[in-house]
């Protein structure tokens, strides 16, 4: 943004036009004075300066011009904003357990549709903070709390299936991302919690994770993906490769109800299919909406001394022009 310190000096800038009128008048009386006898010499002479007769003015013109413009100290302006952010802290909990890899969201498995979904949640939230916690058997911090959506996303993306487990820690999970979220100061705290599963390991159930969580004010919004019942799931065969064999995954949504209506976020939800988990967290998006007041301030220069540069490089020329291009014609 443009200002001038003295935006009242550039009313000199009249200086020009009045400049130019008087410089029409004296060319104008000049030419009443011309002896008859010098008519034809002039002529020819006028002929070879006609490119050169307004450049003296039109010189003289800008070099008023720049030096108005200097003397009036323009500045220019920086936009910068000013972001009071109530933000929202948000933890990521994504079962990692073997049956994550049932294709019941085919082409993807469960895992890979549950972090593409994730990743658009996390892509549409840019003033918020993320973390993610991966559980099987037991939980670990992937991305501790971060505004560094790269990081997270990059995270989601490699998150990899626990092939080795030999069961699911829902609650330990839980309790993790509640320890993520225990020192947070931001004005809502929140864990959606995505499991396929039912708890059958770990030193902490889900009911005491969930309330751990409602003691310290944190929501949870569990999320079970997939279907309950016989699913295909993959085997690797030694002789014909992977094959795709219906498994029964039992899916404990009677747990995730309670873990929601201890938290007080009412129900769990269920995602069947990649669309219905992308309209789940659409859902979480508008119910956990992120505040923040933007002000708008400018940081200014001052820009005077190429003005300066300007009027005088315009001197310079029209002394050039008349030392050594110009014919001066005699009296």
């Amino acid at each position: 943004m443009l200002k001038f310190g003295h935006p009242w000096l550039l009313l000199l800038l009249l200086l020009i036009p009045l400049y130019w009128l008087w410089t029409m008048h004296i060319e104008r009386k000049r030419s009443l004075y011309i002896p008859h006898s010098r008519i034809a010499i002039l002529s020819h002479l006028a002929a070879r300066q006609l490119p050169y007769r307004f450049l003296i003015p039109a010189l003289r013109s800008l070099c008023i011009l720049f030096l108005v413009i200097a003397m009036a100290e323009p500045k220019w302006g920086v936009q910068t904003r000013n972001i009071t952010n109530r933000g929202v802290d948000i933890v990521l909990a994504v079962d990692i357990s073997g049956s994550m890899l049932a294709m019941d969201f085919a082409p993807d498995n469960r895992l890979v549709a549950a972090a593409k979904v994730a990743s658009d949640f996390v892509s549409k939230r840019p003033n918020d903070r993320f973390a993610l916690v991966a559980f099987s058997e037991y939980a670990l911090t992937q991305t501790p709390l971060t505004f560094d959506q790269n990081a997270i996303l990059a995270s989601l993306n490699k998150i990899q299936v626990n092939e080795q487990a030999s069961g699911t820690a829902i609650g330990m999970g839980l309790a993790k991302a509640v320890a993520r979220l225990k020192d947070s100061k931001a004005k809502s705290r929140i864990i959606i919690l995505i499991t396929d599963g039912v708890n059958n390991t770990g030193e902490i159930d889900p009911i005491s994770a969930a309330n751990m969580a409602k003691q310290l004010g944190i929501k949870v919004y569990p999320i079970g993906v997939g279907r309950d019942g016989m699913v295909p799931f993959p085997y690797t065969d030694p002789l014909f490769g992977t094959r795709y064999v219906n498994t029964y995954i039992e899916l404990d949504m009677a747990t995730l109800n309670k873990i929601a209506a201890i938290s007080g976020t009412e129900k769990a939800w269920l995602a069947s299919d990649s669309s219905s988990l992308s309209e789940i967290m659409s859902q979480i998006d508008r119910l956990e909406k992120t505040t923040f007041n933007a002000q708008f301030s400018y940081r200014y220069s001052e820009r005077f001394m190429p003005f300066l540069w300007l009027a005088f490089l315009m001197l310079l020329l029209e002394i050039g022009f008349r030392t050594f291009v110009i014919l001066v014609l005699p009296e």
